[in-house]
């Protein structure tokens, strides 16, 4: 296999998806010029999204619905629910589109309507098990490949008796063949079972299938093979490229006097590496020639989860009111998802981003700011969000304006990370002062007095896990009357403890033994030994030592 093409991916992208999601639910408006309106505000609402036979009218996205219909005098419209002001846009529906296709291959969601698949093992897996060497053209009815002739239906016709051999065809020809295959399937299974169309992009990286994609939309899949790179990035602006639509994109042209992706083959490795740093300087000579490497991560959850509103033309925020107004009814949809992302799918967020468009020019005065995500609660995500924008208000903090206006909110949560369980013992011991404090005083035995917890000052200091083991150990030193037998952590019980001292295990090394062992995969059942645990440390004999390990264990595990 050549250097570049081991992989295959392909990028699924949702045709029109708000549409088909609302025709789907009002089958009506199939086949229809339709547009899907964010809002019931001025000049009919923003259109969101625009079905084909409304493009072909000149209707366009973010054009209100009053405009699209002097255009359109037929043009149906449909309005998203709205939630908290802001609308409830497809979640649900976004759901079973990558349950589908999550059955086919790896899958990388990486928008509500976009997803990369890496299908490497799946055609592995398919080469072996297919019954014969030949692929029959209609299996790939929807199939273009990009760089090569479209035929006529003289050569369809012609064609139906042909069939693709797999032993006259280049290994990355085989796996790109298998690949659109598997795809064709996967389309077939989405529209049967979700009822939406989707196009698809096939080729060896994410980088070429996400141009594939959109060569032959709606409905279509296209296979972009290495051999056709060159012509098509001959005429390809660097702006078209991911990853090369922004900053990075323009200064490559500003600086290397060059527009078309094509062009930075004239530049060899080090002349890139000396303008752009030597590792953005291999990427693009990569890249220029069609290779790329960035995985495909398994991912079927979303990286952020956000809500944003625009406010365009008369509509724009003039005033503090309205933006803490408007940041409020954006965190109480937040808040609604964040909690339920976090009961379905046990993950938090710990970072807040809010952006803005002010009114001029969009790409000057778009600014966005972050801040960490305490808790989920919308009186608290909203006065943490205008607090990190305020700045931008030159009319002063004793104003009620806001200028300039705002003609963008967002609010997006993300770095999640797994939701910690309640209670848990390495919860516990990596928490905070105030998870910590609240943890000694429910396992604790009832027997000490709730006010020596809180006068301990000892809890605000390091060392924290020693004092209150010690604690605890003076507590309990009177109370010991149970064999240490009656104690197992993980799958093996610890030898008892002996009253000699030259046994040759000593209490100190048994402390250090059970810290060692797998602890049991439910944490509750770790806190109810958790006296238990509290009547070996008494044991310990050298414990002043020992101690710091074994926390520290507990810790770094």
């Amino acid at each position: 296999m050549e250097y570049g093409q081991e992989r295959v991916v392909a990028l699924v992208d949702m045709d029109c998806f708000y549409v088909q999601v609302e025709q789907r639910l009002n089958p009506a408006l199939r086949n229809t010029p339709c547009v899907v309106a964010q809002y019931k505000t001025w000049k009919g609402g923003s259109i969101i999204a625009v079905s084909y036979e409304a493009r072909a009218h000149g209707v366009t996205r973010n054009m209100w619905v009053d405009d699209a219909k002097t255009l359109c005098p037929d043009l149906q419209v449909a309005r998203v629910r709205e939630s908290h002001g802001k609308a409830d846009l497809t979640q649900d529906a976004s759901v079973e589109v990558i349950e589908v296709m999550s059955r086919f291959a790896v899958i990388e969601r990486a928008s509500i309507d976009e997803a990369y698949m890496d299908l490497t093992t799946a055609i592995q897996q398919r080469l072996k098990n297919m019954a014969d060497k030949q692929i029959e053209p209609c299996m790939l009815k929807a199939t273009y490949i990009q760089g090569y002739p479209q035929t006529s239906p003289e050569q369809e016709a012609s064609a139906e008796d042909a069939a693709l051999d797999k032993g006259e065809q280049s290994a990355a020809e085989l796996q790109l063949t298998v690949g659109a295959l598997i795809i064709e399937e996967m389309r077939a299974a989405m529209e049967k079972d979700t009822g939406f169309r989707c196009s698809a992009g096939i080729s060896h990286n994410k980088v070429l299938s996400k141009l594939a994609c959109g060569l032959n939309k709606p409905n279509r899949q296209t296979v972009l093979p290495m051999d056709s790179v060159t012509e098509l990035f001959s005429s390809l602006p660097i702006s078209k490229i991911r990853n090369l639509g922004g900053k990075l994109g323009a200064s490559i042209a500003e600086t290397l006097g060059i527009e078309n992706m094509g062009d930075l083959t004239r530049f060899p490795q080090a002349q890139l590496g000396q303008h752009f740093g030597e590792k953005t300087g291999q990427w693009l000579y990569d890249l220029c020639r069609g290779m790329e490497f960035e995985a495909v991560k398994p991912r079927q959850l979303p990286k952020s989860i956000g809500c944003s509103k625009a406010f365009s033309g008369k509509t724009s925020l003039a005033s503090k009111e309205q933006v803490q107004y408007w940041l409020h009814q954006l965190a109480l949809e937040l808040e609604e998802r964040l909690t339920k992302d976090r009961e379905v799918n046990g993950r938090v967020a710990k970072s807040l981003t809010v952006g803005v468009h002010q009114l001029g020019d969009r790409k000057q005065n778009s600014f966005s700011r972050c801040c960490a995500l305490v808790r989920y609660e919308a009186t608290k995500l909203s006065d943490d969000s205008f607090a990190i924008i305020k700045s931008l208000n030159t009319a002063g903090n004793q104003q009620a304006a806001w200028t300039p206006p705002l003609t963008l909110l967002h609010l997006s949560a993300s770095k999640f990370s797994d939701a910690p369980s309640a209670g848990g013992i390495a919860g516990f011991l990596s928490s905070d002062v105030t998870s910590t404090q609240s943890l000694i005083s429910t396992t604790q035995p009832s027997s000490l007095p709730p006010a020596d917890l809180k006068n301990d000052s000892a809890c605000k200091q390091p060392g924290t896990i020693q004092a209150f083991f010690q604690k605890a150990a003076d507590k309990q030193r009177q109370k010991v009357t149970k064999d240490v037998d009656d104690c197992d952590i993980g799958s093996t019980a610890i030898p008892p403890a002996s009253s000699s001292q030259n046994n040759s295990v000593t209490d100190s090394q048994r402390i250090l033994i059970a810290a060692h062992r797998p602890r049991p995969q439910d944490a509750t059942l770790l806190l109810k030994k958790w006296k238990t645990q509290t009547t070996l440390l008494v044991l310990c004999q050298d414990y002043s030592q020992n101690i710091a390990h074994l926390s520290s264990h507990y810790v770094k595990s």
